[in-house]
């Protein structure tokens, strides 16, 4: 398979999830922009919110999917759920750091 056919596979299957990634990518930019504007260091808050927002998220992925946390059983599928709940940890922190108030 060329490198060619790679991306055509890879672009049809972001097809329908692009305008969910355009949007996240907004509103981290938006938040990002916002956040150069206000001085100051980030709220202490921001973190642990954002872990236990990950840990939500990652808790609730299966469901998501139509799928349930009861059949979540092998380390590839466990591995998927910490990766969501880090990326998720991740973004929270991200857009949310620029935009509470701050000291």
């Amino acid at each position: 398979m060329s490198i060619e056919q790679i991306l055509v596979v890879m672009l049809y299957t972001l097809k329908p999830y692009l305008a969910w990634i355009i949007l996240a990518v907004v509103v981290l930019a938006g938040a990002q922009l916002i956040g150069l504007k206000r001085p100051g260091k980030t709220c202490p808050r921001v973190l642990p919110l954002s872990l236990v927002i990950g840990v939500i998220v990652a808790l609730l992925a299966p469901t998501l999917t139509g799928s349930k946390l009861a059949y979540v059983a092998t380390v590839t599928d466990w591995i998927a759920l910490v990766g969501i709940g880090v990326a998720t940890a991740i973004y929270t922190y991200l857009v949310l750091g620029p935009l509470m108030p701050r000291r």
